[in-house]
């Protein structure tokens, strides 16, 4: 039975305040509104926990909070700063999670199954909770862990600063029983509708069936019992990426730009030392399989693979492919995993396998199939290829792309696809010993369909 996943939630000042704070240390422990000066016409961007203390809200107009806290110091929002402490914090995360989404006051990510170096989710959760602590320089830090991405927001709101709140799997819903309607940010004008009935809390919400909540306030209503037991909208977890940016980038919950790749990792502990290529290829498979449903379930295809392989007192190996069919699914994933295993050098026994895959983008068509009809199963073409280029390398094999202008000459309907460029397509150049090392062979075109 497939574990239930956790989301942990760390809420943190704005990352514009803290910029801000660097910026004027002097302001720490003072009254500070970031928008920009009171004269303007703008809305608040951020507060200090002094100047919220006297009425200031984000988003309010600078004139009333400077009503609302005459002594408070008003400044502007230093954009790049906040961008430079995103993206800094984005990478330490990634270094700690294998799913991570960071926004302007929080932060999510995904602890999932086991961390070699924190095998208790507490310690994990701790480690995160050190890490940005430790960047922002602020011991302002809340979270919480859950099971699902709105229950472990709700908990770190609820958690204070330094402060911790997990809920066990299965305990989403009595957590959130006693807590008001408004937690779960429900529609002002259901929310009335309800509290008319004497229905102010979840838990009462949750009692309700589905069908009399659809009824009454349609799709709203049925998406309000999910949440109120605890559960995410469809979507809301894992992130996807925002259309218009990046492939495979991690989107931002508040804030424009794009950050780095995002890539999905599974690791596997050996005990003792693995010396034996049998049981490698066991743990490979093992970790190909985990990765390749969590594509599957999550529609998507990956398109690098990386396969790092630790040892006790050696410099872990690692190899990196970009693959001619992105893989989406276990079948798919293994050939690969199993192209790069057989490239690496084991200089000592295995300590810990990891695989890990990253330019996650969406399913697309699938290619048809040369030498039968129909559509060729993903699998059975991945597989090929990797055959192929295991024993005649890397340049064996080449993707062939439809020209964009073929003119009348069939020869010139298509393109052969540059493998180095394809394989820099993740983002990060080649690991030595990558699948672009080989003889040159006669290339076997894979291809898709062609107009007759």
């Amino acid at each position: 039975m497939t574990p239930p996943p956790r989301v942990l939630c760390a809420r943190y000042p704005h990352l514009a305040l803290v910029a801000a704070w660097a910026n004027h240390p002097e302001l720490r422990h003072e009254p500070v509104v970031v928008g920009g000066a009171a004269e303007l016409r703008l809305p608040v961007l951020a507060a200090s926990a002094a100047a919220q203390a006297a009425g200031v809200r984000p988003g309010q107009p600078l004139r009333e909070a400077q009503q609302r806290c005459p002594a408070a110091a008003f400044v502007a929002a230093d954009e790049v700063a906040a961008a430079r402490l995103r993206g800094a914090l984005l990478d330490r995360l990634c270094r700690l999670a294998p799913i991570v989404e960071v926004g302007d006051e929080a932060a999510y990510c995904d602890l999932s199954g086991r961390h070699a170096a924190h095998p208790e989710e507490s310690g994990w959760a701790v480690a995160v909770a050190r890490s940005i602590t430790g960047l922002l320089d602020d011991d302002g830090v809340a979270v919480g862990v859950a099971s699902s991405r709105l229950v472990a927001g709700i908990a770190a709101g609820r958690a204070g600063s330094r402060r911790i709140r997990r809920i066990a799997p299965g305990e989403e819903a009595v957590f959130l029983a006693p807590l008001p309607l408004v937690s779960l940010a429900v529609d002002a004008g259901i929310a009335a509708r309800l509290a008319a009935l004497g229905l102010d809390c979840v838990g009462a919400v949750a009692n309700l069936s589905s069908a009399d909540l659809q009824r009454q306030f349609g799709p709203a209503g049925k998406d309000l019992w999910h949440r109120a037991r605890g559960e995410d909208g469809v979507g809301e977890w894992p992130p996807v990426p925002r259309s218009g940016g990046p492939e495979g980038a991690s989107p931002l919950m508040a804030g424009g730009a794009m950050g780095p790749p995002r890539r999905l990792g599974e690791r596997l502990l050996l005990e003792g030392g693995v010396g034996d290529l049998e049981a490698l290829r066991f743990a490979v498979h093992r970790c190909a399989l985990e990765l390749g449903e969590r594509l599957r379930r999550q529609g998507r295809r990956a398109a690098v693979i990386t396969l790092v392989c630790e040892f006790d007192q050696a410099q872990a190996e690692e190899l990196r492919i970009a693959p001619l069919q992105p893989p989406g699914s276990g079948a798919e994933l293994w050939p690969v995993a199993l192209e790069l295993l057989a490239g690496l050098r084991l200089p000592t026994p295995v300590t810990a396998v990891r695989l890990e895959i990253e330019g996650l983008q969406g399913q697309v068509g699938r290619q048809v199939d040369l030498w039968r009809r129909g559509d060729a199963a993903g699998e059975e073409i991945s597989g090929a290829a990797s055959r192929l280029r295991a024993r005649f390398g890397s340049a064996a094999v080449r993707r062939a792309a439809l020209a964009v202008d073929p003119g009348d000459l069939p020869e010139r309907r298509f393109r052969w696809a540059d493998p180095g460029a394809e394989a820099g397509a993740g983002g990060d150049a080649p690991a030595r010993g990558t699948a672009l090392r080989g003889r040159r062979q006669p290339a076997v075109p894979v291809m898709p369909a062609l107009r007759r």
